[in-house]
């Protein structure tokens, strides 16, 4: 899409990962994107040189995120968030950088069914979440801010939880606001997935969120992205004992945003 723009699709790839994360390196680029390496570290010479991105190191490696400095960084990134808000949605996954754990790859389909127990096990304990919502873009921070609640919870069936949230939040511009959400947990144990529901319309017109999946011992991860009227939605879980972390990404022609839940 904007490769002759560009002039070189490596660059959009690279440009469009930064704008969705935040910050790469060249092995993950490799991965995420299925591209040869080369190329990718090629690129981000270019446009290191050019001033468009800087990088700097977390031990041994590389990693690359956007200069601050650049004069037109407002422009590209609203340039960037127009042309991702454009892709198919099944290319808009490939550019979300799932947090990677490393007992992921020793995960077989026993294991999967354990951790996904654990974890509903852990989701029926709930009683608190607090938030914190970033928005990254330059021209609006109504969407920043944090907020506190209490969630009451119910099971319809053993494999249902229904989440109550009620709490206050204050965002961006210190206005006081309160929130009241509800949301359905189900436990698939067949297919090894949970998958989350927003019931703002009742809870017989669910708005699907999506799939959850184990992809470590304590992590979870949406399987697919969500779009709903032009926003993509992903989503990545990460729990222990003591808390449970849901971080969403949110992208659209409006928004982009993180929002961290982080459930007790």
């Amino acid at each position: 899409m904007l490769e002759a723009l560009f002039g070189n699709q490596n660059v959009q790839r690279i440009l469009l990962y930064l704008f969705v994360n935040g910050k790469c390196y060249g092995t993950q680029l490799h991965k995420s994107l299925n591209v040869p390496l080369t190329p990718l570290q090629k690129a981000l010479n270019r446009l290191e040189k050019g001033g468009l991105i800087t990088s700097y190191y977390e031990g041994k490696t590389r990693l690359y995120q956007f200069c601050p400095s650049y004069p037109l960084m407002n422009e590209l990134e609203l340039l960037l968030k127009k042309a991702y808000t454009l892709l198919p949605a099944n290319s808009k996954k490939e550019y979300y950088a799932i947090q990677e754990d490393p007992l992921k790859s020793h995960l077989v389909q026993d294991n999967k069914a354990v951790s996904l127990i654990t974890f509903w096990n852990r989701l029926s304990s709930i009683s608190r979440l607090t938030f914190h919502a970033k928005t990254k873009s330059k021209e609006d921070n109504v969407w920043q801010g944090k907020g506190t609640g209490e969630v009451s919870i119910s099971k319809e069936e053993s494999n249902i939880l229904i989440f109550n949230e009620r709490g206050s939040w204050q965002n961006g511009q210190g206005s006081q606001h309160s929130f009241s959400n509800t949301y359905r947990w189900t436990l698939d144990r067949s297919a090894n997935v949970i998958s989350l529901e927003h019931l703002r319309r009742g809870p017989e017109n669910p708005v699907f969120l999506f799939h959850l999946t184990v992809t470590g011992k304590q992590s979870l991860t949406s399987i697919d992205s969500h779009l709903c009227e032009g926003d993509t939605y992903f989503g990545q879980i990460h729990y222990d004992r003591f808390n449970i972390r849901l971080k969403w990404r949110v992208i659209g022609p409006k928004k982009n945003e993180e929002i961290d839940y982080f459930y007790s």
